[in-house]
This record gives structure tokens, C-alpha cells and sequence, in this order.
């Protein structure tokens, strides 16, 4: 009688646990690599947001696996890098200038809250 209502008790628990995994939702960032600090990007109507430290000042770190390692450790999961080519210029048979830069973009998800994924879309559409 016992080892049934033990059995019972891990079955509810097991579907409770199995019904959130599934209505979990991911939030999305781009993550920048500047100057040993990062930026996140999610998509929101406010300039992507540097992450800070306890004191309150960017948080540096001595090199971008370090940062990435960060992330991880947050709870972070790296999904894709982009690499963005800005700038241009000629270079013909007697020379010219060339400019250009590029930056790699870093896309990681983790899983939130139904409540705290609205609240990032609400704040995502484009105001004309």
C-alpha cells in the first residue's frame, strides 16, 4: 500500500516536472565582445545593455572565452555566431583605399518564464 502511494507520488512529480520542461519558452540574446566587456541585445526598444558587476561598472574580462564562459555559467546557451562586414572602399591597378571592420556576434537562449518572455516581446516592435 505504501510503495503505491510512493509510486503515485513520483509519477505526479515526474509530470509536473515533464509539463514544465514542455510550456518552457527561450528568450534569445546577441551578445558583442568589445574592449574585454560584453553587450547583450534582446531584441528590446532600449540600446543593447552592458553587463555590469556588483559595484555597478562593466564587468571586464582578460579574454572572450572568459566572456563566453560567463554566459555559460549564467545559464546561457551559445546557439550561433555572425560575423558583420562593415565598411568598403577600391582598390584598382594603381592602389586605393580599403576600410573595412568586422564584428562577430555571439546568439545565445535560456529558458524563462512565459511572464518574462512577454515582457521582452512587448517591448520589441518597432515604434514609427
Amino acid at each position: 500500500q505504501v510503495t503505491d502511494m510512493k509510486k503515485l507520488l513520483v509519477l505526479c512529480f515526474l509530470l509536473l516536472l515533464t509539463s514544465q520542461l514542455v510550456n518552457a519558452k527561450k528568450l534569445y540574446v546577441e551578445m558583442e565582445y568589445k574592449k574585454n566587456s560584453i553587450r547583450l541585445d534582446d531584441g528590446s526598444n532600449k540600446k543593447p545593455q552592458t553587463i555590469k558587476g556588483s559595484d555597478g561598472e562593466d564587468l571586464k574580462f582578460n579574454s572572450l572565452i572568459g566572456a563566453l564562459n560567463y554566459m555559460s555559467l549564467q545559464g546561457w546557451e551559445l546557439v550561433e555566431t555572425k560575423s558583420v562586414t562593415n565598411g568598403g572602399g577600391y582598390v584598382g591597378a594603381y592602389g586605393g583605399a580599403s576600410s573595412t571592420s568586422t564584428t562577430v556576434y555571439y546568439i545565445f537562449c535560456r529558458e524563462v518564464t512565459d511572464e518574462e518572455l512577454k515582457a521582452i516581446v512587448n517591448n520589441s516592435y518597432k515604434k514609427d
